[in-house]
């Protein structure tokens, strides 16, 4: 009874064992921090109408901001050139709606946008409408605008196809590793916007930020998400070949002590 115990336990262990190498995590929240723009910035109600893939550059600005892409900040090909573009920019062009300290849509250049929350939120985000300030909880932006970014580390163990889909009323840009991934630019109703094709991410860790901005009074919403093909998002029906392995070995090993304790106990009076 003694050695059907031992295997008995030993044998829950090397199970939990194969558990733990065949499962996989994948991590579906982010954090979310809520801005509100003033109602009298000068971008309000002022920009372009329609929904444009190519308003943003594809590189993050040195302080971590969406980069307009029109000709006077270094663009030379398929450039943002409507009438109406931003013009809460620095003098690189990046676009200050998601900056306090550094934004100057305010009266005599000053800051009007405020931080008003953070949180945690689960991928896939869905705020279609009525995503207004405060913290997504107002009633309209007759008060204030929209503004909030989502931001996530995507972590997988081996390399694995990624997609993503985007849409919002007014802007939305999301990047990967500081790369530009979803481009939805202008002052439209609730659109789909424009995202890279599917790829492949290579393993270890990788940063996704999204840019929102309502800058426009009448709606305001905000869709996104992120699809991979991988382990990192699913649970395989049978444990794969080097797992299956480990637990085979593991069960030998187990059996050889098992069968050692049992000779030697028969010996005893």
């Amino acid at each position: 009874m003694t050695t059907l115990r031992t295997i008995s336990v030993s044998t829950l262990g090397a199970l939990a064992l194969l558990a733990a190498a065949t499962s996989v995590h994948a991590a579906n929240s982010a954090t979310i921090t809520y801005y509100s723009i003033g109602e009298t910035d000068k971008d309000a109600n002022h920009l372009a109408g329609g929904a444009f893939s190519n308003e943003v550059q594809n590189q993050l600005g040195a302080n971590g901001l969406p980069v307009l892409n029109t000709a006077a900040y270094g663009c030379t090909t398929n450039c943002y050139s409507p009438g109406g573009a931003p013009t809460d920019v620095l003098a690189d062009g990046e676009i200050t709606y998601w900056s306090p300290t550094l934004n100057n849509g305010g009266a005599g250049a000053t800051s009007d946008v405020a931080l008003t929350g953070t949180g945690t939120v689960s991928l896939p985000f869905s705020v279609p409408s009525n995503f207004f300030p405060p913290n997504g909880t107002g009633s309209s932006d007759y008060n204030g605008f929209m503004a909030a970014t989502i931001s996530a580390t995507l972590n997988n163990s081996v390399a694995e196809q990624i997609s993503f889909s985007i849409g919002a009323d007014d802007m939305a840009f999301a990047y990967l590793d500081g790369t530009v991934v979803c481009d939805l630019g202008g002052v439209h109703a609730e659109s789909a916007g424009a995202c890279v094709t599917p790829f492949t991410i290579g393993a270890g860790a990788h940063q996704l930020e999204v840019f929102f901005v309502d800058i426009n009074n009448s709606q305001s919403g905000l869709v996104f998400d992120v699809s991979t093909q991988g382990v990192t998002t699913t649970t395989p029906s049978v444990p794969e070949p080097a797992s299956l392995a480990l637990f085979m070995a593991g069960l030998g090993w187990l059996g050889l002590g098992a069968r050692r304790r049992a000779r030697g106990g028969s010996g005893q009076a």
